[in-house]
């Protein structure tokens, strides 16, 4: 793929994802402007890219939360586009209900900034 995924992208809530790429590996920085974390806050990226699909994992550490998100890196009549979907596990201990609410799923679509 001959899209340069280096540097800042946000996605449709305003969160920032800002990559470096090593090969076929990612590493990096995302900030992100929903949930629990203050938009401040900077959580490490770790990830992979094969050709035009990508993965990476955020460490919301101190909330005791990962989330994954997979997709696909594409150019549209904006330019360069990452489809992705997440997943985010939280570490809720307890009853059914809560474990329940442990794991939530969602879509996300970054722009290059």
């Amino acid at each position: 793929m001959d899209i340069n995924l280096n540097g800042k992208w946000k996605n449709q809530y305003d969160s920032i994802l800002d990559l470096t790429v090593d090969g076929n590996y990612l590493k990096g920085i995302f900030q992100t402007a929903i949930g629990q974390p203050n938009f401040n806050d900077k959580f490490k990226v770790i990830g992979k890219i094969n050709d035009n699909a990508i993965a990476f994992i955020v460490d919301f550490e101190k909330y005791r939360s990962l989330a994954c998100w997979t997709g696909r890196l594409e150019k549209d009549e904006k330019g360069p586009v990452l489809h992705t979907m997440w997943h985010l596990s939280e570490s809720e201990g307890g009853d059914e209900e809560q474990k329940a609410k442990a794991i939530l799923t969602g879509v996300g679509t970054f722009r290059k900034q």
